[in-house]
């Protein structure tokens, strides 16, 4: 993927404004002024690599989320682990509507709705990692009906997604150490 050098501009400008921060708070956030953020959001001016990293982190976005205007690649691949990998994949998944669980299906418990565009409801076997799987979807429905209510729901999404990717890389050890005494 090509990065447009005129899109580093907008997209600057969109995480801005869904963060909701002004030029300046953002420019006193980053340690540049007020103007040459301007520049860079009107695609008068391309910031560098460093530049474009303070600003990635003063708006808590990936510098991918700034030069291709979609993070979510990166939210998935750059993950420090596998559990990571796994739940933030499933998140992305979630968050886009595309999955969710359906606590009223009397199925198998790893069995999951996928929504068509047609509204048509196909049941997903999840293969490994179903209970965490599960604990997570259902998590993510509970914080989406209860987010308003917490201090912090940044915090309490994060909380969730690390204990659940914690959960599934123990899985994924203990499968490790399985297949380690098998060979044995």
């Amino acid at each position: 993927m090509d990065i447009n050098e005129r899109e580093i501009g907008k997209n600057i400008r969109d995480a801005r404004k869904e963060k909701g921060l002004s030029q300046d708070k953002l420019a006193k956030k980053c340690g540049i002024s007020t103007s040459t953020l301007s520049l860079y959001e009107n695609s008068k001016k391309t910031p560098n690599l460093i530049t474009a990293g303070k600003i990635a982190g003063g708006l808590n976005v990936s510098i991918d989320r700034l030069c291709y205007g979609d993070e979510s690649i990166s939210f998935i691949n750059q993950a420090p682990d596998e559990g990571r990998k796994i739940v933030n994949s499933i998140y992305m998944l979630w968050k886009s509507g595309v999955i969710y669980q359906d606590v009223n299906f009397t199925g198998y418990h790893s069995d999951y709705t996928v929504e068509t565009t047609k509204k048509k409801m196909y049941n997903l076997l999840i293969i490994k990692h179903a209970n965490p799987i599960r604990r997570l979807v259902n998590g993510l429905n509970e914080y989406r009906e209860k987010e308003a209510t917490y201090d912090d729901p940044e915090v309490c999404l994060e909380i969730l997604l690390a204990s659940v990717a914690k959960e599934i890389n123990m899985e994924i050890e203990e499968e490790k150490r399985q297949q380690k005494a098998k060979k044995k």
